[in-house]
């Protein structure tokens, strides 16, 4: 009994701590780690840049945008594919349904470790093994 004590007083304390660790701005990450390769050297930033080119395209494409409705849109940063400089655009997310589509990475957008950007996408190896 003292076991599952000990259990639960770890566990509520430990929410308590993630709890605190994200609270910050509207629209702040916190310390969320992006599963981005190491050749991005800032990966909120991208992030960032990539949710504001859904965000247009969900305005310039969304029949509940041309309508005045207002939805949600995500970037899933395990979808980003820095080989083919693509990325997974969500949005009129509404109770379990979304609209997706696949976006081009801007030009300048590193896709490999040695200086590669989407401008040449030939040239993009996307994330190496192992580094």
């Amino acid at each position: 009994m003292k076991v599952v004590c000990i259990i639960l007083l770890f566990g509520i304390a430990a929410e308590t701590s993630s709890t605190a660790k994200t609270r910050g701005e509207t629209g702040s990450q916190g310390n969320l780690p992006l599963k981005f390769p190491q050749f991005i050297t800032k990966p909120k930033e991208l992030a960032l840049r990539l949710l504001k080119l859904c965000n247009e395209h969900k305005e310039k494409h969304s029949e509940s945008a041309r309508n005045g409705q207002t939805s949600d849109t995500a970037i899933n940063d395990g979808k980003v594919d820095f080989k083919n400089c693509t990325f997974y655009c969500k949005y009129n997310i509404n109770q379990g349904s979304f609209d997706n589509v696949t976006l081009p990475l801007p030009d300048d957008t590193p896709c490999g470790p040695q200086n590669q950007t989407c401008a040449d996408k030939d040239k993009c190896v996307g994330d190496v093994p192992g580094c």
